[in-house]
C-alpha cells in the first residue's frame, strides 16, 4: 500500500460515523421540536424548527447538514473536501449561534437546559468527526492517472 493513501477502512469507518452524527443531530432536533411545542417555548412545530427554535436546528441548517454529509462521504476529493470542511464549519456556526440569537440566555427548566447542552455538544462532535474526514482527505494524495 503506497503511503500517500488511507485505508479505505479508516475512510469509510469515519464516512459512517459522520453519516450517523448527522443522522443523531436530525432526530435530536425533531425531538427537541416537539419538547419546546409542548413546553409552550413554541407555539408551532414549524415555529420550533425556525430561527426562535431553541431546542433544535432550524430547518435550513437541518438540510444544509444532509446535504453537505452527502458530499463530505464521496470519494470524490473535489465534492468531499469542500462539503467536509463546511460540515465542520457549521458545527462549530451552530454553537456559536447561541451567544447571538439568545438561545444560551432563554428560560429554560433544568432539564431543557440539559438536552440543548447535548444537542450542541452533538453539533460539536460532528464538526470534530468532519475536521477528521477534512484531515484524511488531505493527507490523502490523488491517485495518478
Amino acid at each position: 500500500m503506497p503511503a500517500s493513501t488511507i485505508p479505505a477502512p479508516a475512510g469509510r469507518a469515519i464516512g459512517a460515523t459522520l453519516l450517523g452524527g448527522v443522522g443523531v443531530l436530525l432526530a435530536m432536533d425533531l425531538i427537541g421540536a416537539f419538547m419546546a411545542v409542548s413546553a409552550g417555548l413554541n407555539p408551532t412545530f414549524l415555529d420550533a424548527l425556525g430561527p426562535q427554535a431553541r431546542l433544535s436546528a432550524p430547518i435550513p441548517m437541518m438540510v444544509a447538514q444532509v446535504v453537505l454529509v452527502a458530499g463530505a462521504t464521496r470519494s470524490r476529493r473535489g465534492v468531499a473536501i469542500p462539503a467536509a470542511a463546511l460540515l465542520a464549519v457549521a458545527g462549530v456556526l451552530a454553537f456559536v449561534s447561541g451567544f447571538y440569537d439568545g438561545g444560551y440566555a432563554a428560560e429554560l427548566s433544568a432539564g431543557q437546559r440539559i438536552y440543548q447542552i447535548a444537542l450542541v455538544s452533538a453539533h460539536l462532535a460532528v464538526a470534530v468527526v468532519a475536521a477528521l474526514r477534512l484531515a484524511g482527505l488531505l493527507r490523502r494524495r490523488p491517485a495518478c492517472v
